[in-house]
């Protein structure tokens, strides 16, 4: 969302309306002053305005991690999907399952967690989180200007 714009766009529409109100010094000054008091309460609505679509995409997406970042003083909405360790706590890590693998099974596992840096636990965790995530089919990642 980008806060200039929407500055810019009130500035062009304000400027209309002083043309068609002539040349008085008067309006032109009130409508100068309006315009300086009214660029910081418009980059503060926008903020809002980026904060409450933010709450609305993290309401249908509870697996994702959906934040307002400011960039450059205009705000924008990051959208990524959740780590494992985001969405499991210590002491989510109650169950327990017993899986009995080909001894070349858990070799390729126990290389694919060492080249992740997880233990052999957190990534058969990771590789169940991923394929069993709700709405497999609709993943977003990624920053969205609004």
């Amino acid at each position: 969302m980008n806060a200039q714009t929407i500055v810019a766009k009130l500035e062009a529409a304000v400027e209309q309306q002083l043309v068609l109100s002539g040349s008085d010094p008067a309006v032109e000054a009130a409508a100068r002053a309006l315009l300086a008091v009214l660029e910081p309460s418009l980059k503060e609505v926008t903020t809002e305005m980026a904060e409450a679509a933010a709450a609305e995409v993290a309401s249908q997406l509870p697996d994702h991690r959906v934040q307002v970042v400011l960039e450059e003083g205009d705000p924008y909405i990051n959208v990524r999907p959740m780590e494992t360790e985001e969405r499991f706590g210590p002491s989510d890590y109650e169950a327990r399952v017993t899986v009995r693998l080909p001894d070349s099974l858990k070799e390729l596992v126990e290389r694919a967690a060492d080249g992740n840096g997880d233990s052999v636990n957190t990534w058969i965790v990771k590789a169940l989180s991923s394929k069993t995530r709700r709405g497999r089919g609709n993943r977003v990642s990624g920053t969205y200007e609004i």
